[in-house]
């Protein structure tokens, strides 16, 4: 382990796969924050709120599209390897997570490109971005679901088993403690990223979306304020984490072991950034929020972009490891 821990390689591939998780987590809450700007465009009659609320829906196109490519990558490189998994009992979990996806983009599509035709019709508008938000939702869980099966040694499908038996252990094998929380876990810590991806993608987006010095003056901080509400309620749920499953350990380690040995200690590094870094994030977005020029902060908007992406994977790893050892109780044969 340790050999591969230092392959470049390894690390990398591990890195690009943190990042294509933290996006596909990332992905459902954004339409269901712009479906909330559009409702305060409606109850305040600004409309920068209504042209955020399109962009972060844009952005939810380009990131989800990205992902899903990069997706059906992976899947079908895992089909040259593995092809018996189109016959087997993977097959009816594999194509309902595919045709929810389908779903869940052609419904994402329609809310996009519906935006000016639907504007008389504001409500419609918005709960059709809510159906969005919903289906991606649900995307997202059956893509853990069927991850969850794939690399699970407690819970597997029956090879022989009719439509509803397959579903009935899918379903078991996600009513884990550990994947309930795991999951529940990462969709909050997409939901922390959205402004910080947010603010990142308005800057990227400036020349080409010229909506004028002032919407951008709004746009910022409004993005960096959903950051700052995500990221603490990342931090609550970290801390539950903690307590759930290391603090004990963490507490001894620190209490007894010398400030170098803490240093090399991967559990203890990993809580470290998980739960310093966004405090650190925040700090910077407070500043943005309260700047006159927030155009002006792009080192502050990208490095707290930096910070929490480096924060998610040692809260991912951490969790990971900690629900693994504390959660997952051994099967007993009898």
């Amino acid at each position: 382990m340790n050999g591969l821990l230092n392959d470049p390689q390894f690390l990398g591939l591990r890195l690009a796969g943190f990042l294509v998780i933290m996006t596909v987590l990332a992905v459902p809450s954004l339409p269901l924050i712009s479906a909330i700007s559009q409702s305060i465009a409606k109850s305040q009659k600004k409309s920068f709120y209504d042209k955020f609320g399109k962009q972060l829906t844009r952005m939810c196109l380009v990131f989800g599209g990205t992902t899903l490519a990069i997706l059906a990558l992976g899947v079908v490189r895992y089909l040259t390897v593995d092809p018996i998994m189109l016959q087997g009992p993977y097959q009816l979990p594999l194509f309902i997570t595919i045709g929810v996806i389908i779903l869940a983009s052609i419904v994402l599509t329609v809310y996009f490109n519906a935006w000016k035709a639907m504007r008389k019709q504001k409500s419609a508008h918005i709960t059709l971005g809510l159906v969005s938000s919903a289906l991606l939702f649900c995307a997202v869980i059956c893509i853990g679901m069927f991850a969850n099966v794939l690399q699970s040694i407690e819970h597997f499908l029956p090879s022989a088993g009719t439509p509803l038996e397959i579903l009935t252990a899918l379903i078991t094998a996600a009513s884990s403690k550990a994947f309930i929380t795991y999951i529940g876990l990462g969709l909050i810590t997409g939901f922390a990223l959205c402004g910080t991806f947010g603010q990142m993608y308005l800057i990227s987006r400036r020349e080409k979306d010229d909506f004028g010095r002032d919407y951008y003056k709004f746009a910022i901080p409004y993005a960096a304020k959903w950051a700052i509400g995500g990221t603490v309620l990342q931090l609550a749920a970290s801390f539950a984490m903690l307590a759930a499953t290391h603090l004990s350990v963490v507490t001894e380690l620190i209490t007894t072991s010398m400030f170098n040995d803490l240093l090399q200690n991967p559990i203890v590094m990993a809580w470290a950034f998980a739960l310093l870094l966004p405090v650190f994030a925040c700090i910077l977005w407070t500043f943005i929020v309260l700047s006159a020029t927030p155009m002006r902060r792009k080192v502050s908007i990208y490095c707290a972009g930096i910070v929490m992406v480096i924060a998610d994977i040692s809260l991912l790893f951490a969790a990971y490891i900690g629900i693994m050892m504390t959660m997952v109780q051994p099967i007993i044969v009898s």
